[in-house]
């Protein structure tokens, strides 16, 4: 008998030195508040991941913002016109329960420019003057009827060329004798004949991925390359692998219709899971030059 007390004894010593163990080992995820300050540049928008679990969020007109982390966590800050700054969650941080960030401001220096013919000041309505330049007229500057209307690419002329006016034109005629009304349809042959040769869906396919390579465009200048490819575990040569790839979806060209930033990184967050899977070989997210033949 004393030997099963003894046996059940040991087993609970176990099992609590179990329980201790397991939450010792377990971190404490904790909600933060933070801000992120400016003294010039405006302080929304700027996108805040946490590249340890790949929580983001992006932060208010005033720069505020609330994310959970756990201590050790990198927390990445980055936007358009800042340099992206990456802070590390402390003791202090998780106790305050508070982080403020300032960030500096993303400048493209510009090489110096000497302007010496003329006698040049650099100040363009002065110097336009002295030089006896005229100011170029345009419909704009004259106020003419839609002067300001944006000249359609070409890809978009083009189709609007090829897939002008109605198919079907009905109307009504009279007989002269007597006065009787006669409904008759014509039919647009120029908008016909290119839709039957495949010329009309030719363009719009070709205006598609003209919209698709400016949103591509526009989501590197947001988040960077660097920034996707460590929020989303991709290597930066595979980052414009996966934006093809999500740029042939068919929910890609609402993207133009994003409120803010932050709709479009859940996106792709979305997006990188399904490209992982699709691509589920670990070759296929290594960079390139590792794929190479040795």
């Amino acid at each position: 008998m004393s030997l099963i007390k003894a046996y059940v004894k040991l087993l609970g010593f176990l099992l609590a030195l179990l329980i201790s163990c397991t939450g010792f080992g377990q971190e404490e995820t904790v909600r933060i508040k933070g801000q992120v300050r400016s003294f010039n540049n405006d302080v929304s928008n700027v996108l805040v991941v946490n590249l340890n679990s790949k929580k983001s969020t992006i932060t208010d007109m005033e720069g505020l913002f609330s994310l959970e982390v756990e201590p050790r966590d990198s927390i990445q800050f980055s936007a358009l016109q800042y340099i992206s700054k990456k802070i590390m969650i402390t003791a202090e941080i998780l106790k305050q329960r508070l982080i403020l960030v300032d960030l500096v401001e993303n400048v493209v220096k510009l090489d110096g420019v000497t302007v010496t013919p003329n006698n040049l000041t650099g100040k363009i309505d002065l110097d336009i003057h002295r030089l006896g330049i005229d100011q170029v007229v345009t419909s704009s500057s004259l106020g003419l009827p839609n002067g300001n209307v944006t000249v359609m690419p070409r890809s978009e002329r083009s189709l609007f060329e090829a897939d002008r006016g109605k198919l079907i034109a009905q109307g009504i005629k009279f007989d002269s004798t007597p006065m009787t009304p006669m409904v008759f349809a014509k039919f647009n042959t120029h908008k016909l004949l290119n839709r039957l040769i495949g010329r009309t869906k030719s363009l719009k396919d070709v205006v598609s991925r003209d919209e698709s390579s400016k949103m591509e465009n526009k989501i590197v200048k947001m988040f960077s390359r660097e920034t996707m490819s460590e929020a989303f575990e991709i290597s930066q040569n595979n980052i414009d692998g996966f934006l093809s790839f999500c740029s042939v979806e068919k929910d890609f060209s609402k993207l133009s219709e994003a409120k803010n930033s932050f709709q479009i990184w859940e996106y792709l967050k979305d997006k990188s899971k399904e490209y992982k899977r699709a691509n589920n070989s670990t070759n296929w997210l290594k960079p390139i030059d590792a794929l190479k033949p040795k």
